[in-house]
């Protein structure tokens, strides 16, 4: 009925509210009622996210001319933000959760921390991953575990988590730094719409030696050799 609908929507907004104001509590870490834009963008840039140029001018408009949010102010922005919801509402329910908030890092401290202590043992971090030895990961948790304790905060665990995105990040931005290196005299055998022959962009070591086939994507094989796909669509070589 249209009043049990109603009474649901209340329930979701309440909890939706409650979210919001975790959300701006745990950004708040000094506890002085009000945050940076920094801050608010640092939410996104957790979760490795991109704010788009529309909607960070959004809010900076509404943040005003000393760029702080209160958390009134806060919540008026993240319930009109579509891009919010966008990006946080993961599984398409119209609701963003606490869940949903996490990071891969939270995550992970989480589901090894069962008993919610606040911090994980050599035990518990064994549980992470069964592709290192027993001696590699004792060696992590030394290398983790900043203060000695035998246990890792969530602090220490997440650095873990930033190395790795770091790394991540360090390997794509050479990948596309020389995927934009042009091969001197090197020209493409494909005319352009002037009927002239284009520079050939160079091409990572690894996937020079690729043939592709039009429209068929080439496929990559583990060691990063090529492997083509079915098919009999025309070859364009790229070697």
């Amino acid at each position: 009925t249209m009043a049990a609908a109603q009474v649901a929507k209340k329930l979701k907004d309440k909890r939706q509210q409650r979210t919001i104001e975790g959300i701006f509590k745990k950004v708040d870490k000094d506890g002085t009622g009000s945050i940076s834009l920094s801050e608010y963008f640092g939410i996104f840039s957790a979760h490795g996210i991109v704010v788009d140029k529309v909607e960070t001018n959004r809010v900076i408009r509404l943040a005003g001319e000393d760029g702080i949010l209160s958390k009134d102010k806060f919540v008026k922005i993240v319930q009109g933000s579509d891009f919010f919801m966008k990006s946080f509402d993961k599984n398409k329910d119209g609701e963003v959760t606490e869940t949903d908030m996490m990071t891969r890092a939270e995550l992970a401290f989480s589901a090894l921390d069962r008993d919610k202590k606040g911090y994980i043992t050599a035990k518990e971090l064994m549980k992470l991953t069964k592709k290192l030895s027993k001696e590699e990961l004792m060696c992590l948790m030394a290398k983790l575990d900043v203060d000695g304790d035998g246990q890792l905060t969530f602090d220490e665990f997440k650095v873990l988590f930033a190395n790795a995105d770091k790394r991540k990040k360090d390997t794509q931005k050479k990948l596309d730094t020389e995927g934009q290196q042009p091969t001197k005299g090197s020209k493409s055998s494909t005319p352009d719409q002037k009927g002239q022959t284009s520079k050939k962009k160079s091409l990572p070591a690894n996937l020079r030696q690729l043939s592709l086939r039009s429209p068929t994507p080439t496929k990559l094989a583990a060691g990063g050799q090529g492997k083509e796909a079915a098919g009999r669509s025309r070859k364009m070589s790229i070697a």
